[in-house]
Protein backbone atom coordinates (compact mmCIF):
# COMPACT_ATOMS: atom_id res chain seq x y z
CA UNK A 1 0.00 0.00 0.00
CA UNK A 2 1.06 3.64 -1.09
CA UNK A 3 -0.93 5.57 0.80
CA UNK A 4 -4.43 7.01 1.02
CA UNK A 5 -6.70 5.76 -1.93
CA UNK A 6 -8.89 8.99 -3.34
CA UNK A 7 -12.59 7.66 -3.05
CA UNK A 8 -15.02 11.31 -3.64
CA UNK A 9 -13.89 14.98 -4.88
CA UNK A 10 -15.97 18.14 -3.53
CA UNK A 11 -15.24 21.32 -5.37
CA UNK A 12 -16.85 24.96 -4.73
CA UNK A 13 -16.07 27.66 -7.21
CA UNK A 14 -17.56 31.06 -6.59
CA UNK A 15 -16.69 34.70 -7.20
CA UNK A 16 -15.35 37.78 -4.87
CA UNK A 17 -13.36 40.68 -5.04
CA UNK A 18 -9.53 40.30 -4.77
CA UNK A 19 -7.46 41.35 -1.56
CA UNK A 20 -5.03 43.85 -3.00
CA UNK A 21 -2.00 41.58 -2.52
CA UNK A 22 -4.21 39.20 -5.13
CA UNK A 23 -5.06 42.36 -7.43
CA UNK A 24 -1.39 43.26 -7.71
CA UNK A 25 -0.40 39.53 -8.28
CA UNK A 26 -2.71 38.93 -11.21
CA UNK A 27 -2.01 42.54 -12.73
CA UNK A 28 -6.13 42.93 -12.42
CA UNK A 29 -8.32 45.94 -13.53
CA UNK A 30 -9.57 47.79 -11.21
CA UNK A 31 -13.11 46.35 -10.11
CA UNK A 32 -12.45 42.95 -11.78
CA UNK A 33 -13.35 40.08 -9.33
CA UNK A 34 -11.26 37.26 -9.16
CA UNK A 35 -12.82 33.19 -9.09
CA UNK A 36 -12.03 31.21 -6.30
CA UNK A 37 -11.73 27.21 -7.08
CA UNK A 38 -11.86 25.00 -4.12
CA UNK A 39 -11.08 21.31 -4.40
CA UNK A 40 -11.09 18.62 -1.35
CA UNK A 41 -10.58 14.66 -2.03
CA UNK A 42 -11.65 12.33 0.37
CA UNK A 43 -10.89 8.70 1.09
CA UNK A 44 -14.29 5.94 1.49
CA UNK A 45 -13.95 7.16 4.99
CA UNK A 46 -13.64 10.57 4.81
CA UNK A 47 -9.92 11.54 5.62
CA UNK A 48 -8.72 14.16 3.22
CA UNK A 49 -5.82 13.28 1.02
CA UNK A 50 -5.80 16.81 -0.81
CA UNK A 51 -6.52 20.55 -0.21
CA UNK A 52 -6.45 22.59 -3.44
CA UNK A 53 -7.46 26.37 -3.89
CA UNK A 54 -6.80 28.65 -6.66
CA UNK A 55 -7.54 32.19 -7.42
CA UNK A 56 -8.28 33.54 -10.99
CA UNK A 57 -9.17 36.73 -12.55
CA UNK A 58 -12.55 36.30 -13.69
CA UNK A 59 -12.22 37.33 -17.24
CA UNK A 60 -9.77 34.63 -17.75
CA UNK A 61 -10.90 31.55 -16.14
CA UNK A 62 -13.32 28.92 -17.44
CA UNK A 63 -14.27 25.58 -16.36
CA UNK A 64 -15.18 22.19 -17.53
CA UNK A 65 -16.06 18.76 -16.21
CA UNK A 66 -17.08 15.26 -17.27
CA UNK A 67 -18.16 13.02 -15.63
CA UNK A 68 -18.72 9.33 -16.10
CA UNK A 69 -22.23 8.13 -15.01
CA UNK A 70 -21.71 4.71 -13.12
CA UNK A 71 -24.01 1.57 -14.04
Amino acid sequence: MQGLEPDYITEMVFARMPTPEEREELALPAGEPVMILRRETYTAEGAIVEYARGVHAASRFSWSYTFHIPD
